[in-house]
């Protein structure tokens, strides 16, 4: 222990008590000057701390949304959300430990200067001006004649009263240093140890929460390395898969084949010619589904029903057109224009269509028992005896215009196209049957088997109209 400043050479005053006194007022500005500087630096500290634990809880929200997102996943969310609790844990004490360092460092740190250190401050300066008050009362009294013995003795007065009263600020000056001497020693290995003790209660703390965590950790130490493994063969099968797609399909020419498992007979992207602005052609993605041509303007959209019934639908290509590789799909209410990227393509959906068409002809057939349908024009709907069945050639020939061939004028057509709706005679549905299947599909009024919405497709539109709606197609392309 550091000697102190001894009291009865503080009150005789000597040399070497002054030297000794400037060396105690000398370290206790030392240890000011670096006191503050501790107690800054662990400010520093402590907020740095703060920061950290800040981050780290924005940190532990991030990992709490990432459990979120797989929480479909049993063994990935009951993990992340043990070890987020226990993380959680290890804030709480990173919290409490930057508390206690701010009340073991600052706080008594602080006291210790805030209690002794201005008052001996304050002492020190009255120290020194009673010290200057005494050296001039003894040169007064030094200077005093002889000859004058009042001066003399006043002059004496003078000095025994000063020279008194320095010795008592001179005790309470020594005894305020020896004692902060003696007291910062206790409150710095105070500070320190309950900065050290506050470490060790942490770092307890987090052994206790991790040997807690330990079970959790070894499962999930084998549950990775059986994931490792999976992963490992899942990237194996993902790039054999992907070269063997890379060398089979990836040649540059589009996919139109249905994806496994979908509904579609042919999906692809088509360009689609603008009802109302015909130079003008947007690419869309169709498909064909349910004997429907469904498209889609964009991903963001749902697929639209373009054609409810092929059946009901020519198709043909265009050659007419200064576009390359267009078809159009005609029905007895609208037209459509379409282009693929290729001939093959182009091909493709012409056979799809066609194909569609003929499956849900072939399936209908299949389906429905062959009896002739019931009267679908002109019947009468009011309660009474059954009405007797008409033929389908009766039937067909009630629809206005039908009692004539659609195409010559000639009186009782025997003969119709199922997908245009109209009646022809002999002659014509020859004709007709030239053109191919997937332009005219002909039967017999009078030999083959009919569907009802076949007959009500003859009945309801009839030549008259399905005449008018491709002639006036025709005149408008011209």
């Amino acid at each position: 222990m550091d000697s102190l400043l001894d009291f009865e050479e503080c009150v005789k005053d000597s040399p070497e008590f002054r030297l000794k006194l400037e060396l105690f007022e000398a370290d206790v500005s030392v240890i000011e000057t670096q006191l503050d500087k501790v107690m800054k630096l662990c400010g520093k500290m402590v907020e740095a701390g703060q920061a950290y634990n800040a981050a780290n809880q924005l940190f532990l929200a991030g990992l709490a949304e990432l459990s979120t997102y797989h929480r479909k996943d049993g063994v990935i969310s009951n993990c992340l959300n043990q070890f987020n609790q226990g993380l959680q844990e290890m804030v709480s004490f990173h919290t409490m430990l930057f508390d206690q360092t701010q009340r073991a460092i600052s706080q008594q740190l602080t006291n210790l200067c805030s209690q002794f250190l201005p008052q001996l401050v304050e002492t020190r300066r009255e120290f020194v001006r009673i010290g200057d008050d005494l050296g001039t009362a003894a040169v007064k009294n030094a200077q005093a004649s002889r000859h004058k013995a009042a001066d003399a003795e006043r002059a004496s007065h003078l000095l025994l009263a000063t020279r008194k009263c320095y010795q008592h600020f001179a005790l309470d000056y020594c005894l305020q240093l020896n004692t902060f001497k003696t007291q910062q020693r206790i409150d710095i290995l105070n500070s320190v140890f309950s900065f050290v003790h506050a470490q060790f209660t942490f770092f307890h703390q987090g052994f206790d929460l991790l040997r807690d965590l330990e079970p959790t950790m070894k499962t999930m130490a084998t549950q990775l390395s059986q994931f490792s493994s999976d992963c490992a063969a899942k990237r194996k099968d993902l790039e054999n898969t992907h070269l063997l797609v890379q060398q089979r399909d990836a040649s540059g020419e589009p996919m139109v084949s249905p994806c496994p498992g979908s509904d579609d007979i042919i999906q692809g992207y088509l360009f689609k010619r603008s009802r109302r602005k015909t130079k003008t052609w947007k690419r869309s993605w169709f498909s064909i589904r349910d004997n429907q041509l469904l498209y889609r303007k964009s991903h963001k959209e749902e697929a639209v029903v373009l054609f409810e019934d092929l059946r009901l639908c020519a198709v043909k290509p265009l050659e007419h057109l200064d576009r390359r590789f267009c078809f159009e799909l005609l029905s007895v209410q609208k037209c459509c224009a379409l282009q693929a990227d290729s001939e093959q393509l182009k091909q493709a959906w012409l056979s799809a269509v066609q194909g569609s068409i003929d499956l849900a002809y072939r399936e209908r057939a299949d389906s429905q028992p062959k009896e002739l349908p019931p009267p679908l024009c002109g019947a009468d709907s009011s309660p009474g005896p059954p009405a007797p069945r008409l033929s389908v050639l009766d039937v067909a020939l009630r629809g206005p215009g039908n009692q004539r061939c659609c195409d010559c004028g000639e009186e009782e057509p025997r003969w119709a196209s199922i997908n245009l709706g109209v009646t022809v005679c002999i002659e014509c549905s020859g004709i007709h049957r030239s053109l191919g299947v997937h332009l005219s599909k002909v039967r017999s009024l009078t030999l083959d088997s009919w569907e009802a919405e076949q007959l009500k497709l003859l009945c309801v539109l009839g030549n008259n109209a399905v005449n008018w709606i491709h002639l006036g197609a025709v005149f408008e392309e011209g």
